[in-house]
């Protein structure tokens, strides 16, 4: 299957028109359910979890609109992208029917961010923090409000927020110049991105414990998968001077763009990235001994993390998590650090249901997104 990224279109944005989004004519939601073709599978921890202690978190793609392009979603049946009418009544219904503690949103767009999502949505007891791409310097738009960016939000009830670190990785490398070599991979490869990233600080008023949650969306294509490396590595780096304490637990997720084979995901999964001899860093100079690239030439892991649903992809039982019409594959992650129980998960999309002759990738009548939402229950050991 060939992957044909959304973004590769970027440079054609075009004006759409904005509607009332609150009172916007939408079809009957009564009888929606986002678990339709879907089920909980619950995993034994070989020992009683105290119900009080358990949270819920979910990643979720919500496909902007401002990325539907001809060439990627030609097949898919017009109604089923139109936003006004069933894509942004149907996301909204599926982030209200989860409402998990912790929700982590990418191509979240800042215009419906600012006039509707940061609105006590999904309830008054969430409040949210986001942040956006900035607009790269080769597209000609003049209105940044299109363009997305990711947000979590956090219920209230359950945490206190304590911090809050917003990261721009492009920038990150210019801001400390003086501690890289900048040749042209640097310069042209990994600054010129505007990807983003967003950390939070949590107290969990449950338990007393605190939480270090990390939301990104690494970069798209895969002729770049040394930057989406190096993108989470500078994540990695943040997050381990932003944690001031050792004992505390961390969240990563987001849509990473990158499968289980990846380099990417090998490295949150605790491998060493050795950048002499992975076939993704072939004939790319960024040299040694800088704040991502050791002496050695290496890429490491400061943390002990689990990718929530690994053993479930071993199995079979997780294909994909974007499915669109000639490609599909696992692109969203969950990792923990090993100090948190899993105690269920969010499974696949029915097979059954993805065979049918009328289901040739999403979005459709049932999936608003081209991406599926990863919901885990966890607690802490």
């Amino acid at each position: 299957m060939i992957l044909v990224p959304r973004q590769l279109y970027l440079t054609k944005i075009v004006s759409i028109p904005m509607r009332n989004i609150q009172s916007s004519t939408v079809m009957n939601l009564d009888s929606y359910d986002a678990m339709k073709y879907r089920k909980w599978i619950t995993l034994d921890q070989g020992q009683p979890v105290d119900e009080s202690n358990r949270i819920s978190i979910m990643t979720y793609n919500l496909l902007s609109r401002h990325y539907i392009w001809k060439g990627v979603y030609d097949k898919v049946d017009t109604q089923h992208l139109d936003w006004d009418r069933h894509r942004f009544p149907l996301i909204n219904k599926t982030i209200k029917q989860f409402s998990c503690d912790i929700m982590c949103f990418q191509e979240m767009e800042y215009h419906i961010y600012k006039t509707f999502w940061s609105k006590t949505f999904p309830n008054d007891k969430y409040q949210s923090f986001y942040i956006q791409k900035q607009c790269p310097s080769h597209l000609n738009i003049f209105n940044n409000d299109k363009l997305d960016g990711v947000g979590i939000f956090v219920n209230t009830n359950r945490f206190d927020i304590l911090g809050e670190l917003k990261i721009n990785f492009g920038k990150e490398i210019i801001n400390h110049r003086s501690r890289y070599k900048l040749t042209t991979d640097w310069i042209q490869r990994v600054i010129t991105r505007n990807t983003v990233a967003l950390i939070l600080k949590l107290y969990d008023k449950q338990t007393g414990k605190i939480y270090y949650v990390s939301n990104t969306h690494l970069y798209w294509s895969p002729k770049y998968n040394d930057v989406k490396v190096l993108q989470i590595k500078i994540l990695l780096n943040k997050l381990q001077q932003f944690r001031t304490e050792p004992d505390s637990s961390i969240i990563l997720l987001g849509d990473l763009n990158s499968n289980f084979d990846s380099d990417v995901v090998h490295l949150l999964s605790g491998d060493t990235i050795d950048t002499t001899s992975s076939p993704d860093f072939k004939n790319r100079k960024y040299g040694i001994n800088n704040p991502l690239i050791d002496k050695s030439g290496q890429i490491n892991n400061p943390f002990n993390l689990q990718n929530v649903y690994q053993d479930l992809h071993n199995s079979a039982g997780l294909p994909f998590t974007s499915y669109v019409t000639r490609f599909s594959d696992v692109l969203d992650h969950v990792f923990v650090s090993d100090d948190i129980l899993v105690n269920k998960l969010l499974g696949e999309v029915d097979p059954s249901y993805c065979q049918q002759k009328d289901v040739d990738g999403f979005p459709n009548s049932q999936f608003p997104s081209d991406h599926i939402p990863l919901v885990v229950d966890i607690s802490h050991k």
